[in-house]
């Protein structure tokens, strides 16, 4: 399964969030701020099932927080 979208953080930015189901119960996720060139991505090697957008979005509130502060 895929599932990709859209929403915004703290300080007005666009991110684009991708899941996508990896054999194994693996995962692997993206995040990329609008007009930015960076890609943050992970492979979860046990993910939730069903996922959740909220905790793919959790799983980059570091590096997302991080740029703003």
């Amino acid at each position: 399964m895929q599932f990709e979208w859209t929403t915004t953080i703290p300080g007005s930015d666009l991110v684009k969030f991708t899941y996508f189901e990896l054999p194994d119960g693996k995962a692997f996720m993206t995040a990329q701020i609008a007009g930015h060139e960076v890609v943050y991505s992970v492979i979860v090697e046990r993910a939730e099932h069903p996922f959740s957008r909220e905790g793919v979005e959790r799983r980059f509130d570091y590096e997302l927080r991080s740029l703003f502060h």
